[in-house]
């Protein structure tokens, strides 16, 4: 009944963490010439971000072990408007990534309405390829954190709340990143995520451990904008 956000979060970081040690060159210089090292700020766009619907699918709920507190998982719809916020490192083929969504869903359980926001913190590393010119191929892997709130997901009678779901994910990516200047970079890709969810709340506000476990796939377009300094 206890949360497990930090043991999650050591587990989710290690792995980019790791990477972005090992990408690093010991060069600090610019990558040909064409991509400025450093610290950079940047913007994604997430195209039509929807969930696969392998969990969240408008027909299953969970009950609380010994009580009679349920919360549902409805069935979401794309989202429109989903963002993300990043910050980076780059030294030569590597960079490390810290990043953060967030995106409102529509969607329904059974015949009722629902409306979910998601949220995410991301730890990846990007490594570039052909990095001699302007245009330079990207990979990306990293881990991530996610979380779900369902507003009036959550149910014990006569009481109603959101539903919030915790867990952890894994983040891959391939695309095209282009730097009409050093300092500048414009980037497409396609990026999708597998994640773990693991404990829920709701009306009582303590968190409890899912049994089973459950997972969700995401898988959309990414455009990003970063800014060197």
């Amino acid at each position: 009944m206890t949360r497990s956000l930090p043991a999650r979060i050591a587990r989710v970081v290690s792995i980019p963490v790791f990477l972005a040690m090992t990408a690093a060159p010991s060069s600090a210089q610019e990558s040909g010439g064409f991509a400025k090292n450093g610290g950079y700020l940047g913007m994604s766009g997430v195209m039509n971000f929807s969930f696969g619907g392998d969990t969240f699918d408008g027909e299953t709920i969970y009950q609380k072990v010994g009580g009679e507190e349920i919360v549902v998982l409805p069935k979401f719809e794309g989202a429109h408007n989903a963002m993300r916020v990043v910050f980076g490192w780059r030294t030569g083929i590597g960079a490390f990534e810290v990043s953060y969504d967030r995106s409102k869903h529509e969607g329904n359980f059974s015949t009722f309405p629902f409306e979910g926001t998601f949220h995410a913190l991301n730890f990846d590393e990007r490594v570039f390829l052909l990095t001699k010119g302007r245009i330079q191929p990207h990979l990306l892997l990293g881990g991530s954190i996610p979380w779900m709130t369902v507003k009036d997901g959550s149910f014990l009678d006569p009481d109603v709340a959101d539903a919030s779901f915790r867990g952890f994910g894994v983040n891959t990516e391939a695309g095209l990143t282009v730097y009409p200047l050093p300092r500048v970079g414009v980037s497409a890709g396609y990026r999708y995520r597998v994640m773990w969810f693991d404990s829920a709340s709701g009306v009582s506000d303590t968190a409890a451990k899912l049994r089973p476990r459950f997972h969700e796939t995401t898988g959309s377009v990414v455009l990003t904008g970063t800014f060197t300094f």
